[in-house]
């Protein structure tokens, strides 16, 4: 049972490939279970209280995780019950934009975890519902938000304008961990975004290397930046102007608590750390990286030529035929 000071969450597709259970769940509600996220102690105004999956079976394991957490029948039965959604399966990223749309229409404020969608057209679906019942969206990666980023930002703004920058992020697998190192770029250095490429053997395992070209900033010219993907636990960034800055992120248990106080300053306030239409830039860098590796060799693709092509699921679809109907 949540403390009436604190925020109700509810957590949208729990099973599966989710962090709301091993590494922010246990940050916003300890349990005592060894855990990335287990800092011994709750760091925020949040409780996880409701919480729902398309697999019975994967739901109540989530619940045995968090005594008094309730379990509801349908995906859209927590509006009303909660303060804010954490929209967390990776497998589900297909079907964010079907899931969400009952919490956009009610306006209750909702994180999204990476990817915020496959294609853009659900993205644009999404967003522009979110726009038109002016409900909050955040959709992010822990590196965007680790202090080491927020201090590289402050720095950025006064080297401009900017002429490249290079960076390494740890990943398994292009979708969930790869894009963390895009992310952690677009928190570093912004957007303007004309193209992408992605160069690597196989997008399902390191190494490989993300070229993003950027249009000039005031007073600048184009400007590129690299982002290898390799192994490790760990990310970088280097940044190029007038001046030179970087910074490494370097992961451990309160790398996830930063991350976890954003969320909760969100739901909160109700103010989104960035627009619609930075969610909807950072959607097309990913994408735009996917597609030209699986459909143009490693070559550029510009974002204004995605057109409707959607990204490979990494798992089988749960959801069964028919099930949005």
């Amino acid at each position: 049972m949540a403390d009436k000071c604190r925020l109700k969450i509810g957590v949208l597709a729990c099973g599966r490939y989710v962090h709301s259970k091993t590494i922010w769940g246990p940050i916003i509600h300890p349990t005592g279970a060894a855990s990335p996220g287990n800092l011994g102690t709750g760091v925020t105004n949040l409780a996880l209280t409701h919480a729902w999956d398309v697999d019975g079976a994967q739901a109540e394991a989530y619940a045995a995780a968090y005594p008094g957490l309730e379990l509801v029948n349908r995906y859209e039965d927590m509006v009303g019950k909660v303060d804010g959604i954490i929209l967390d399966d990776f497998d589900s990223a297909l079907h964010f934009h079907e899931l969400a749309r009952p919490y956009l229409e009610a306006g209750v404020p909702i994180f999204i975890n990476r990817p915020l969608a496959l294609n853009l057209t659900h993205a644009r679906s999404l967003l522009d519902l979110a726009e038109r019942h002016g409900t909050p969206v955040m959709c992010a990666s822990s590196f965007e938000h680790a202090p080491e980023i927020v201090q590289l930002q402050s720095q950025v703004r006064t080297i401009g304008p900017l002429s490249g920058y290079v960076a390494a992020n740890s990943m398994s697998d292009y979708p969930t961990h790869g894009i963390h190192g895009l992310f952690m770029a677009y928190a570093a250095v912004g957007g303007g975004i004309r193209s992408v490429a992605y160069q690597t053997p196989d997008w399902k395992i390191p190494n490989g290397v993300v070229i993003i070209e950027h249009h000039a900033h005031p007073g600048g010219q184009p400007f590129y930046g690299c982002v290898q993907q390799i192994s490790g636990t760990w990310g970088w960034v280097r940044v190029f102007g007038q001046q030179t800055c970087e910074q490494t992120v370097s992961s451990g248990p309160y790398f996830w608590v930063a991350l976890v106080v954003a969320m909760q300053r969100f739901f909160e306030t109700r103010q989104m750390p960035q627009t619609y239409a930075q969610l909807y830039e950072k959607t097309q860098l990913f994408l735009a990286g996917f597609k030209s590796h699986l459909e143009h060799g490693g070559a550029p693709v510009l974002l204004a030529d995605l057109g409707d092509w959607t990204a490979p699921l990494l798992n089988p679809d749960p959801y069964p035929a028919g099930f949005f109907a």
